[in-house]
């Protein structure tokens, strides 16, 4: 009788998984946004960084991004943000109008430049800028860089962003 009682348990057990599977497949199933970095430094003092990107593939989103070790080797101590610069990907879905902000020690360093900075079908570009100071800026590159996309919500949209830095 135990053993009975013990085999109905685990075929409810492994029901309830099956069910708990195929209610949360789309989740278990959506692609994550993500991106490609590539540098780019051709001439001499300069270093253009840039990420190609899909936005996650159920609500557009992207998780934070940050340069990689080889990036961070080319920009850190010799250079300063130059520009932010975002596209939609040709080709790709166009995504929403987003926010775009880099961060080095949690602040921004666009300074709430980046606001609609992704379109979905226009370049923009801007300088870095101190909300403190009131004026744009070029601040150094002296920690890791991280930068974030707020505001994108197309299912797997297409775009790129480019931040140059200059000696």
């Amino acid at each position: 009788m135990g053993d009975r009682l013990g085999g109905i348990t685990m075929k409810r057990s492994l029901l309830l998984a099956v069910i708990f599977l195929i209610a949360f497949s789309t989740q278990v199933f959506a692609t994550a946004g993500s991106c490609t970095e590539s540098i780019n430094s051709r001439i001499e003092g300069v270093v253009m960084v840039k990420y190609v990107c899909t936005g996650d593939s159920t609500n557009g989103t992207l998780p934070t991004q940050t340069f990689s070790t080889t990036a961070m080797s080319f920009i850190q101590w010799t250079n300063y943000l130059y520009t932010a610069t975002a596209y939609p990907t040709s080709g790709g879905t166009a995504p929403d109008a987003a926010d775009i902000a880099i961060l080095q020690n949690g602040e921004d360093l666009l300074g709430a430049k980046g606001v609609n900075l992704l379109h979905a079908t226009a370049t923009y570009t801007t300088l870095p800028y101190s909300t403190f100071m009131s004026q744009y800026r070029y601040p150094m590159i002296t920690n890791t860089l991280t930068w974030t996309l707020a505001n994108q919500a197309t299912n797997s949209a297409n775009f790129t962003v480019e931040f140059v830095f200059v000696r």
